[in-house]
């Protein structure tokens, strides 16, 4: 009876959702693993294989919206319910976002290739070609997700729970996303700084309410929070598996296998605050619940990953579980400040920078800006969650 059930939702799901959500997997895993070959290997080519498997997701999601718009233009202008005309084309909004996505993706490749070759590796995540890069795979995420959210809204009874659950599956690869680019700032040894509780707040607090928002499941934010620690998870356990050793000087570590990333911050506790919130204390003013949603999430977040970083930092976190011992890329000497937190940190041309410590003075900040980013984030959940077309 349930098989039957799962089939008849898989049946009556049109397919380029599947092929969609596919396709993003495969580019933030893509992602994930390109960032540790370059902390374990070092510099790689252009078709390295973790690059065809980011261009293989892009060119998936571009040329299925491309096929799309085409048979909707020539062949069957009522195959999509609603759709956006665009220099002629018809097709949904998400396949255009979708299509410039695939298009900023694969320009982001010899740009990149470039990049290597005129400046030598790269020695931050954050440069031009790898933020063009990072443009085209956001498209392609919330090109799937406004897809999604279109059916889902066109949807009635169970059909519409089976593409919520797909809804909160997309919008966690979205999240693992801004939690690889906030990556250089969210190693375990920079947990006790300013730098790292200001950009996360700000970018969590703005995703996982926007999500809640869109979400109708009761606990759609603490799910989807779930779904991203689980992800972030699987990789951190999958990679080291995998042999691996560095091909470029000079080495500190002996390592014989891929690096894995850091531990997820556990988004869980605040998210389900969220949910709290969002289900027996929301008012009709927006104002007031993003002081409430905003302040809960920074507080929450603030004393779960504060004390958790000191955990990842212990020794009962150096197995292959929470991988405290293997986020160390092969470039980082072995010493004494390892299982320490940082203050002091290198810009890119070396010189030492000292990062700010958390103070009662600059929480007051955190809060403020924490809840002025979870305004804009329910205006932005408000926003898509109309999305039909």
């Amino acid at each position: 009876m349930m098989r039957n059930s799962i089939s008849d939702f898989i049946g009556n799901t049109p397919s380029y959702i599947f092929l969609f959500l596919l396709a993003s997997t495969a580019i933030i895993v893509g992602i994930e693993w390109d960032i540790s070959w370059h902390e374990t290997i070092g510099r790689d080519k252009l078709l390295s294989p973790p690059h065809v498997v980011v261009y293989i997701g892009g060119i998936i999601c571009g040329l299925t919206c491309a096929y799309m718009a085409l048979r909707q233009t020539f062949i069957d202008e009522n195959l999509y319910n609603r759709y956006v005309v665009f220099w002629g084309f018809k097709a949904p909004f998400a396949c255009w976002v979708c299509i410039w996505g695939a298009i900023a993706m694969l320009t982001s490749a010899p740009f990149d290739d470039w990049w290597h070759n005129a400046y030598g590796l790269d020695v931050q995540i954050i440069s031009p070609p790898h933020l063009v890069l990072a443009a085209g795979i956001f498209a392609n995420l919330m090109g799937s997700l406004f897809l999604l959210i279109a059916e889902k809204n066109l949807a009635k009874g169970k059909q519409k729970h089976f593409l919520e659950l797909l809804y909160m599956y997309a919008a966690s690869l979205i999240i693992v996303q801004f939690a690889i680019l906030l990556t250089e700032s969210s190693f375990h040894n920079k947990q006790h700084t300013y730098e790292f509780y200001k950009y996360s707040l700000i970018l969590y607090s703005f995703l996982i309410i926007a999500f809640r928002v869109v979400g109708e499941h009761k606990y759609s934010a603490t799910i989807i929070s779930i779904l991203f620690i689980l992800h972030r998870c699987v990789i951190i356990w999958v990679l080291p598996l995998f042999k691996a050793e560095p091909l470029l000087g000079p080495i500190y570590r002996d390592i014989d296998h891929y690096v894995a990333p850091y531990f997820p911050v556990l988004l869980v506790a605040p998210a389900l605050a969220i949910d709290l919130i969002h289900n027996k204390f929301r008012q009709p003013n927006r104002i007031i619940n993003a002081v409430m949603m905003g302040s809960s999430f920074c507080i929450i977040f603030f004393l779960v990953q504060w004390h958790f970083a000191e955990f990842l930092l212990s020794e009962y976190a150096r197995n292959w579980f929470f991988a405290g011992d293997n986020t160390f890329p092969y470039w980082v000497r072995v010493n004494e400040n390892n299982y320490k937190f940082w203050f002091l940190d290198f810009t890119p041309y070396g010189q030492k920078a000292e990062m700010e410590k958390v103070t009662v003075h600059n929480f007051g900040f955190l809060i403020i800006f924490t809840i002025m980013f979870s305004y804009l984030g329910s205006f932005f959940g408000g926003w898509i969650k109309k999305v039909k077309r």
